[in-house]
């Protein structure tokens, strides 16, 4: 009997859990440079020692990024910045240097290239400043990330790679973070950065609708065993008595 309940609240957690991540990457389907979750799964082993009998039960422990590149979305914006391949640009915000493959950037009132929610982008000369150069003259970059007005250099966008991406984790809608001080920024090979365009999210939308119905379903399914369940074991309990 206790078996069988811990069996139907592990099966009720792990597709909570799911249902949490895919509705998480169904709200973000239009969000640039988001990467959709995966939740990663583990197995608890419990052994009634009275009966040598070993129960496997499932588990979530974490979820991991998928980095597979979204195809890229033309706007025309001398600002916006898709990165063709692997690599991130990296971004200062209050908790430090964060990375992102959101292109989608503008301008401060101190002329400062920043992200929609302000944060400075940064190049290899540090925070990026464009206004103080000739504002009459057009923004262009180059394919190495190389930043003009008109042909004024300014500076070159900071992009960065890891060899280990499973250290690279999430930081809200389409932010990263390191959190291994090992895995140090690499420069990724064959780099090149499109001028007029941004990435957009990589969620494959008919996937997480399908991942959500069966979700749904199995969790529906291990509701009602609990339930009948429950209603057992208070029925010998009350015999009991």
């Amino acid at each position: 009997m206790l078996n069988g309940i811990f069996s139907t609240f592990s099966g009720k957690y792990v597709n909570g859990r799911r249902l949490e991540i895919i509705s998480n990457n169904i709200a973000n389907v239009s969000t640039p440079g988001f990467k959709a979750l995966r939740p990663v799964f583990t197995s608890m082993t419990g052994d009634e020692s009275a009966h040598k009998i070993e129960n496997t039960f499932a588990s979530i422990y974490d979820a991991y990024s998928n980095f597979a590149v979204a195809p890229p979305i033309e706007t025309g914006g001398n600002l916006d910045f898709a990165i063709e391949g692997d690599g991130f640009f990296v971004v200062s915000t209050k908790d430090g240097p964060m990375y992102t493959r959101n292109g989608k950037f503008t301008l401060s009132s101190e002329g400062k290239l920043i992200t929609a929610e302000g944060d400075p982008v940064l190049g290899k000369g540090g925070e990026i400043t464009i206004v103080g150069q000739d504002n009459d003259k057009e923004i262009s970059v180059e394919s190495d990330g190389s930043i003009y007005v008109g042909k004024e250099f300014v500076d070159v966008l900071k992009v960065v790679d890891f060899k280990e991406k499973k250290d690279v984790r999430n930081y809200g809608k389409n932010l990263f973070v390191n959190t291994n001080a090992q895995n140090e920024e690499v420069i990724p090979e064959n780099l090149s950065v499109r001028q007029g365009y941004y990435e957009g999210s990589n969620v494959d939308i008919m996937r997480e609708m399908v991942e959500l119905m069966y979700t749904v379903r199995a969790y529906e399914a291990y509701t009602k065993a609990d339930k009948s369940l429950d209603d057992i074991l208070g029925k010998l309990i009350n015999m009991g008595r």
